[in-house]
């Protein structure tokens, strides 16, 4: 007699699909599984033969889904959604001010102005902890990679409610010292200091005139306090956001982009967790603190 094939697929076997079909390289899964890249490989070629099915063909680029894997990625999302709604439903009952609360919000702001915040915050409630992730990247809120995101946009996602905080705007600085040995230099000629978001900052034909290939670029980083503490030692020109750039006084501001290229603070959540109370009240006081740093946002002296 033939023995049944065990065709039963748990949910961690199914999430690994998920994972893979959502990377499409093995590593990216590894990533968003926070396993080995081995580890993964393994477990998808367990999973494969188990059920007698191949849901991935294996090209040099990467994993692509068959027609198996195309059914099984959608309803595995679907029950991804339902047991992140679930967890968001839970929560947002959560009547207490204590627990956790995973706040994103971009590297300038977390490392100046929301630092001695949040310090203020945890001392008031210290049942509260804060597990800020630095990053000015799109974090679901929907998944639950984030229950509160500061975010420099004028789009915040549909899935989010949240408050508009204030204008955001972008300067061009440098030191005195800098302008001085530089007087007679055409706008193209400065050294350029530039982050790799600068170019979602301004508009396309400003952009343009700092990144075209004649323009000298002095030096470029992923970070934008590295940007913020090579302009002030004097390096060069950079854009940094007027927060950064009008509170030091070894910079001087040489020009603010027109209004096409401003953009706006928001404090955001997803719509199931806006009743759970240490997460509202988190919201109130970032949104009322951040509320008396407006001038200093938008750039007015």
């Amino acid at each position: 007699m033939t023995e049944k094939m065990n065709v039963d697929l748990q949910w961690n076997e199914l999430n690994i699909i998920l994972a893979i079909g959502r990377a499409g390289t093995l590593s990216g899964a590894a990533k968003l599984l926070s396993q080995s890249h081995s580890t993964v490989f393994r477990q998808i070629n367990a999973i494969e033969k188990k059920l007698g099915v191949r849901f991935f063909e294996r090209l040099p680029h990467g994993y692509i889904k068959t027609e198996a894997g195309e059914t099984a990625v959608r309803s595995a999302e679907k029950i991804d959604d339902e047991m992140h709604g679930l967890a968001r439903e839970l929560i947002g009952k959560d009547s207490r001010l204590q627990g956790t609360i995973r706040l994103t919000a971009p590297e300038g702001l977390s490392q100046t102005l929301l630092a001695p915040l949040l310090a203020s915050f945890c001392q008031s409630h210290p049942d509260i902890h804060i597990d800020l992730i630095v990053s000015g990247s799109d974090l679901a809120l929907s998944r639950r990679e984030a229950d509160l995101a500061l975010r420099v946009t004028n789009k915040p996602p549909e899935t989010s409610i949240g408050r508009r905080i204030s204008l955001f705007r972008f300067g061009l600085y440098t030191t005195q010292n800098y302008l001085t040995k530089h007087k007679d230099a055409e706008f193209e000629d400065y050294d350029w200091l530039l982050n790799d978001d600068s170019r979602n900052w301004f508009s396309a034909s400003f952009w343009k005139k700092i990144a075209n290939p004649q323009t000298k670029r002095a030096f470029s980083s992923n970070s934008i306090m590295s940007i913020f503490n090579a302009c002030k030692s004097g390096l060069g020109v950079a854009p940094l956001p007027c927060f950064l750039g009008d509170s030091d006084k070894k910079l001087k501001r040489i020009l603010i982009p027109a209004q096409e290229t401003e953009l706006e603070l928001w404090l955001l959540t997803h719509p199931d967790l806006r009743s759970t109370t240490r997460i509202r009240t988190l919201m109130t006081f970032l949104y009322e603190s951040l509320e008396e740093h407006t001038a200093l946002l938008q750039g007015i002296s």
